[in-house]
């Protein structure tokens, strides 16, 4: 796990989520935005450097995730359609959901999330 990504864990995560979720949630069907939006607040649950741990506790954490929820689905929906090819390096994997992050968190003047 270590070597992966911020976005690949997170993509795992939200891929099991998703997976799970029938089971989960029995038959009540929840949009994906809000799904997503949900998972990042579950994520603040996460250790650190992962998810939103910083922010765990924050009132704003709720329309930080309603924000950073369907960019994040619209990435990963993305993701899925380019299964085959060859992926994005890491490095830029990671610099551009770090961009995705501090766009929100700047938008509720948030502190900025830090590179790992």
């Amino acid at each position: 796990m270590q070597n992966m990504s911020r976005f690949q864990f997170a993509l795992a995560a939200s891929v099991a989520l998703l997976t799970l979720s029938p089971i989960s949630y029995g038959a009540k069907k929840t949009s994906e935005p809000s799904s997503y939006a949900d998972m990042c607040v579950e994520s603040a649950n996460m250790p650190k450097p992962f998810g939103e741990s910083d922010l765990k506790g924050n009132p704003k954490l709720q329309a930080y995730c309603s924000c950073f929820g369907p960019k994040f689905m619209a990435r990963a929906q993305a993701a899925a359609q380019n299964m085959g090819k060859t992926p994005p390096p890491a490095a830029q994997q990671e610099k551009e959901e770090l961009e995705m992050r501090n766009t929100c968190r700047k938008q509720l003047s948030l502190p900025l999330a830090k590179p790992i």
